[in-house]
């Protein structure tokens, strides 16, 4: 698809996402060589590469279980695999994902893993709240976050900035430890090291989440072209806001929304989503096989999933989980 508009958020996306990769990586050397010199520096960058090359195969099995989600077979849910299956070969995966169910109330859906094996876990809020359109645009997000490789992405971004702020904290206590003696040494202070090395946490974070934002767009720009139709997406997002504020209206604590891992991305306005996804209205699909599909008479999921016992948001020590 060489549409103009997609071709100008596409390149502009990249731009900015190998920018902030790179602006990551630089925070984090700095900070090791700020406190162990020019070596520590190579030192970061392996630890992270290590953890980033064997995290894929931890975290996706511990995130499944946080969320008590259980497999869903075939003959459980047929029509959402023929989907799935579609969807998969449109984004050339290797085989399709492995599909979870979630026992919660809220309409939610992630992507775990990477192309070769894979995870997509959707809520019994998507099943009873989303229609089979909706549905397809959540699916088709998700699947292009698995083909795009978005998980070891953030998964980068997430053990660099965790890194970060351990070498922030090491830093600021080095430094309350010695303040003393350099205070009675008379020793002149760098403070431009020092103010990096202090504002490196916050920093990291809005680069991780500058960094999530972009291939969230970028997966909303997926969805459009593997469905041909950006209306599936724009709707189910317009529902999740809306129901997610049904939700927070009934919890009497002062917050802004549910926070999810870091791991699992932080997406942008969902007004400004919509807002670029009806951009893309007129971008055409390949495969009447889907565009048959879309255009089914029913407006439920077809499903035979035995549904479990469903949560609503509860507190946990750490924050509100569902």
């Amino acid at each position: 698809m060489n549409h103009p508009l997609l071709l100008k958020h596409r390149l502009l996306n990249t731009f900015q996402a190998i920018a902030l990769i790179l602006l990551l990586s630089i925070l984090l050397g700095y900070l090791a060589m700020l406190l162990a010199g020019p070596s520590a520096t190579w030192i970061a960058f392996l630890i992270v590469l290590l953890l980033y090359l064997t995290n894929p195969t931890i975290v996706p099995h511990f995130i499944l279980r946080m969320y008590q989600a259980r497999e869903i077979s075939q003959f459980e849910a047929p029509e959402i695999f023929k989907l799935l299956l579609l969807l998969s070969d449109k984004a050339k995966l290797p085989k399709p994902p492995r599909l979870y169910y979630i026992p919660s109330q809220v309409i939610n859906a992630f992507a775990l893993g990477s192309p070769d094996d894979s995870a997509l876990a959707i809520s019994d809020g998507v099943l009873k709240k989303l229609n089979y359109k909706e549905l397809a645009g959540i699916l088709a997000h998700e699947i292009t976050h698995i083909a795009n490789n978005d998980i070891r992405v953030m998964s980068f971004a997430d053990i660099a900035s965790r890194i970060t702020k351990l070498l922030s904290l090491a830093g600021q206590l080095l430094l309350l430890v010695t303040l003393p003696l350099i205070f009675f040494m008379g020793i002149q202070l760098n403070w431009i090291p020092i103010i990096i090395l202090i504002l490196a946490p916050v920093l990291s974070d809005l680069i991780q989440r500058g960094l999530s934002r972009i291939r969230e767009y970028q997966a909303d720009m997926g969805s459009a072209l593997l469905l041909g139709d950006a209306r599936p997406l724009a709707s189910a997002l317009h529902k999740m806001e809306h129901y997610r504020h049904n939700y927070l209206g009934g919890i009497f604590i002062p917050i802004q929304k549910i926070p999810e891992p870091s791991l699992l991305r932080t997406h942008p306005p969902t007004e400004e989503r919509i807002k670029r996804l009806l951009e893309y209205q007129h971008v055409q699909s390949s495969g009447h096989e889907l565009e048959n599909i879309l255009g089914t008479p029913y407006e439920g999921i077809p499903i035979q999933i035995e549904h479990t016992k469903t949560r609503r948001p509860r507190r946990y020590f750490t924050g509100f989980w569902y």
